[in-house]
């Protein structure tokens, strides 16, 4: 029947494509809640299997309505799905989850008890088919459970899948809805629900797990079409992390080859082209496809699903690059031959000699608006692009280091220590000598010469030994401070000593930085953690050559770059 009561308690939006009998038994099933004020709203995206018209057919004792759209993908039809739902609370359940009785009971349970967002247990249906990907839906399932009931409503992004998930109508409005960008040609991508429950997260909603909230997952997925889906959600990840920089410690748990062998037995073939790998693919597949399932088999499938997942991201960081920019760190601008800190000191003629190759070699130099527009998306970074940084403000900026990049157009970024303002470097190595540091006046007057001043936070402190506590002061108190004396609140920060912790980057963004530097060798691209992100360490036994060597070695392992840096006569 269709129509609907006055204001239900619940809307239950179902979005399916293509799975007509699935849809049907679950949509029936839900005529066996024992919370019965609630509606149905199913999304039928495109299908042309008569999914429709057979759900139209059913005579169902709940509000159901049927709701058909061209195919947009299931974030398009979620979001028609609630356009039309009159609920309070907004559940969003796949097509092939079957609901138990209590299913809704359990829902509206938790959300008595004040919680915004509740996510249900996904076991797998008994009727799945019998083969290796059931069992490892099982798996998963099952971990899932367990990991989530010990963590009690400790929630984390990843956790934020929409299989089964009801959040009030005022959060799903206040954060948005579901970002359909995330939607690839199958369906909405595990990233798009992330990035949704982090949006929740984010904005202050509580969010809950309920073990007794269950629907059981049939899951009848093809084996080629689960490597597509982690091709999909490869990619997808590497849009979530652009979008959400600060949460790229996500990407530590994903798939990957842990062991030698299976690094150079899959890691090279991440690259390889699509006609090498569907022999072998195809043959896998089709073995998994016959019922067959044994440890060796299963190692390699998802071998193979780790192998589509890298290939997937890899696409993605070449689509979505806007170019790449070296990013060049110095610090001191004078010769302190003989002193601890010498070779954080660059003479002034060498500093000359180094921008004056880069520039015959074909750098462009850039100011930092240009590569936060790129790492935005906001636009592209010329060929060859390079970014001067300084760290600590040292006075000899002003005085030595200005004339030379005013002399050749060239702009650049001073992190200042907004604590030790007009003082001194305190965290200098003991017997090293002491170095003035630019005043107020001095970092204002820095900034007529094209040079932005950004922060180094309060102390100089290494933000990953500090207590966690103290971060926000490391973090906003040093934007405040620089603020204060008449400067424009910094857009970026440089990690003291580079060094830098997830919870330290987290800081960075909840005080408003749009970036902030490590000093890890390698390039600053859009598919970069924009809040650690890489940088070429400039010391006073550099030449040109060795520069050259440090920005075309970025990416290699660091013993070897080392060994080889150490040969020239430097050192990363």
């Amino acid at each position: 029947m269709e129509g609907k009561p006055q204001r239900p308690r619940f809307s239950v939006v179902i979005p399916t494509h293509e799975r007509r009998e699935t849809v049907v038994r679950n949509v029936r099933a839900l005529d066996r809640q024992t919370f019965r004020d609630f509606e149905a709203i199913v999304v039928v995206d495109g299908s042309s299997d008569g999914t429709a018209a057979a759900l139209r057919e059913l005579g169902v004792s709940f509000p159901l309505t049927v709701i058909e759209q061209r195919n947009q993908g299931v974030a398009a039809a979620r979001t028609a799905g609630t356009a039309a739902a009159g609920g309070e609370i907004l559940l969003y359940v796949d097509d092939d989850m079957e609901a138990d009785p209590r299913m809704l009971a359990e829902h509206q349970r938790s959300h008595g008890e004040g919680f915004d967002y509740v996510l249900g247990d996904l076991p797998l249906h008994p009727d799945s088919p019998r083969n290796l990907l059931s069992w490892g839906v099982g798996y998963w399932a099952s971990s899932r459970r367990e990991r989530l009931e010990a963590a009690g409503n400790e929630l984390g992004i990843d956790d934020m899948l929409t299989g089964q998930m009801s959040v009030s109508r005022r959060a799903f409005e206040q954060v948005g809805g579901f970002d359909a960008s995330f939607t690839k040609e199958d369906g909405l991508v595990p990233s798009g629900d992330v990035d949704f429950g982090y949006r929740i997260l984010k904005a202050g909603f509580r969010a809950a797990f309920n073990p007794k909230a269950v629907s059981y997952q049939y899951y009848d997925v093809d084996p080629g079409e689960y490597l597509n889906r982690a091709y999909d959600i490869g990619s997808s990840e590497q849009e979530l992390v652009i979008k959400h920089p600060e949460q790229a410690k996500k990407l530590e748990r994903a798939p990957a080859f842990h062991t030698r062998r299976s690094r150079w037995t899959f890691g090279a073939l991440v690259a390889a082209p699509d006609a090498l790998l569907r022999p072998l693919r195809e043959a896998v597949v089709g073995v998994v496809r016959s019922g067959r399932h044994n440890e060796r088999l299963r190692k390699l499938f998802f071998a193979l699903r780790t192998l589509e997942y890298q290939r997937g991201a890899r696409s993605a960081r070449r689509e979505l690059t806007a170019g790449e920019a070296v990013v060049l760190a110095y610090h001191a601008i004078d010769d302190l031959s003989g002193d601890q800190l010498q070779e954080y000191a660059v003479p002034p003629a060498r500093l000359a000699e180094q921008l004056d190759d880069l520039r015959r070699r074909g750098y462009a130099f850039i100011d930092l608006d240009t590569l936060l527009a790129a790492l935005e998306g906001e636009g592209r970074l010329p060929e060859k692009a390079a970014l001067v940084t300084f760290d600590d403000a040292y006075a000899d900026l002003l005085r030595e280091g200005c004339p030379i990049l005013r002399e050749r157009g060239i702009p650049a970024v001073v992190f200042a220590v907004a604590g030790s303002v007009g003082g001194a470097n305190e965290w200098r190595r003991e017997g090293a000598r002491e170095l003035p540091l630019l005043d107020g006046e001095g970092l204002r007057e820095a900034t007529a010469h094209r040079v932005e001043v950004g922060s180094h936070c309060m102390t100089h402190r290494q933000l990953p030994k500090i207590p966690v506590e103290e971060l926000d002061r490391e973090a906003a108190g040093s934007a405040e401070a620089l603020e204060a004396l008449g400067l424009p609140r910094p857009r970026a920060l440089a990690y003291p000593h580079g060094e830098w912790s997830h919870e330290a980057a987290a800081a960075v963004h909840r005080a408003g930085y749009r970036a902030a530097f490590s000093v890890t060798p390698g390039k600053a691209g859009r598919a970069s953690n924009r809040y650690a992100l890489p940088r070429i360490e400039v010391l006073a036994s550099d030449t040109p050559k060795t520069i050259r060597v440090k920005i075309a070695t970025a990416g290699w392992p660091e013993e070897l770059r080392t060994r080889l840096l150490r040969r020239l006569g430097t050192r990363p």
